[in-house]
C-alpha cells in the first residue's frame, strides 16, 4: 500500500478482503458443521454471515459512486435497503431454525432417545476452525489499525463490529474441544446461546448502518442558515443539503452569498462557515460555494445603467 494511493481506495481494498476472508470462513464452517452434525458450528457460521452482512454494507458505503465528498459519510439507494432487508428476513430464518433444531435435540435427551446428541467432531476439523478464526480475528485487528491512519468511519464500524464478536469464537473453539472430548450436550446448548446472541449481534450491525441507508437529512437547513449568516460577511446562505449522522460524521453542501467587501477573503468567510457549523454539530464535512450578492430586484430597475457585478461561476468559486 503505497503512500499515492488514495485512502478511498485503500480503504475499499480492505473491506473486500474481509469480506472474501469471512465468507470463505462461512463456507469452510457450513462444511464442517454439515460433516459433523454441529449445531454448534451452524450458530458460528450464523454469526460469521451477519459479520459479513456488516463488512459488506461498509463495502457499498465506501465504494457508493454518488458520494462526492468524504469517505466518512455513509449513503445508500433502494436497492441496497431492499437487499439488506432480505438478508435480514435469511438470518431470521436460519436463526429460528437453529434455535429449533437445539430446541428439539434437548428434548430428546430429556426424553432419553438414542442418540440424543449425534455430533462427531474430528482433531482436523477442530485445527482448521481454530486456525481460520485466529486468521478472521488478526485480520479484523490490522483492520482497526489501518482505520486509524484512514479515518475511515466505515473500516472502524466494521473492524468494532469483528472485535466486539472476537470473544464468541473463543466460546465456540472451546465448545468443541469439549464435544471432541466426547461433552455432545455443550452442542445444543451452546447453538442455542450463540443463536440467542445473533439477534444482538444482527441489531447492533442494522443499528449502525440503517440509519443512513436511508440517506435522511441530518440537519434542518434552516437552522444551518442561520448558523451561517451569524459569519461576518455572508448576507445569506441557499440551496443547502446534508447528509449523514449527527455526532458521527455529517456531510453538508451550502451556497453562500457574500458581501462584495469580503470576496477578497471569501475563503476566511467559508472557513468560519465550516468552523461555526463544526462547533454546534461535530464531526462535519463541509463543501461551500461562494457567491457575490446580488441587489434586491427593484434596483436593476432603479438604476439600470448601473455595470452590477455577475454571479461567478461555481466552478471558479468552490471552496
Amino acid at each position: 500500500m503505497v503512500e499515492g494511493i488514495p485512502h478511498r481506495r485503500i480503504s475499499y481494498r480492505l473491506l473486500l478482503t474481509t469480506l472474501w476472508v469471512t465468507l470463505l470462513v462461512v463456507g469452510v464452517e457450513a462444511i464442517a458443521a454439515w460433516t459433523s452434525q454441529s449445531l454448534l458450528l451452524l450458530a458460528e457460521a450464523l454469526h460469521t454471515l451477519i459479520d459479513a452482512f456488516g463488512t459488506g454494507l461498509s463495502l457499498v458505503a465506501v465504494a457508493a459512486p454518488q458520494r462526492p465528498l468524504g469517505r466518512e459519510v455513509l449513503g445508500h439507494g433502494r436497492t441496497e435497503v431492499v437487499g439488506s432487508l432480505l438478508m435480514v428476513a435469511f438470518l431470521g430464518f436460519t436463526g429460528i431454525s437453529l434455535l429449533l433444531a437445539a430446541l428439539q435435540q434437548g428434548m430428546a435427551a430429556v426424553n432419553q432417545r438414542s442418540p440424543a446428541f449425534p455430533v462427531t467432531m474430528d482433531r482436523p476439523v477442530l485445527y482448521l476452525i481454530g486456525s481460520l478464526m485466529v486468521c478472521s480475528l488478526g485480520l479484523a485487528l490490522y483492520v482497526h489499525y489501518r482505520s486509524r491512519s484512514l479515518g475511515s468511519l466505515s473500516l472502524a464500524l466494521n473492524a468494532r463490529h469483528l472485535l466486539t464478536d472476537g470473544w464468541l469464537s473463543g466460546v465456540t473453539l472451546a465448545g468443541l474441544v469439549a464435544i471432541w472430548q466426547d461433552q455432545t450436550w455443550v452442542d445444543p446448548l451452546l447453538a442455542a446461546i450463540l443463536t440467542v446472541l445473533a439477534v444482538r449481534s444482527l441489531w447492533r450491525v442494522l443499528n449502525s448502518h440503517v440509519p443512513m441507508l436511508l440517506r435522511p437529512m441530518a440537519i434542518a437547513p434552516e437552522a444551518i442558515a442561520h448558523i451561517a449568516t451569524q459569519v461576518e460577511g455572508v448576507t445569506r446562505c441557499i440551496r443547502i443539503r446534508s447528509r449523514g449522522l449527527v455526532g458521527r460524521q455529517v456531510w453538508v453542501e451550502l451556497h453562500l452569498a457574500v458581501h462584495p467587501e469580503f470576496l477578497g477573503v471569501a475563503h476566511l468567510v467559508g472557513e468560519r462557515v465550516d468552523a461555526a457549523l463544526r462547533h454546534q454539530y461535530g464531526p462535519i464535512r463541509t463543501q461551500i460555494w461562494v457567491e457575490e450578492s446580488q441587489p434586491p430586484p427593484s434596483a436593476y430597475l432603479e438604476r439600470p445603467d448601473t455595470p452590477w457585478p455577475q454571479t461567478p461561476s461555481p466552478e471558479t468559486d468552490w471552496l
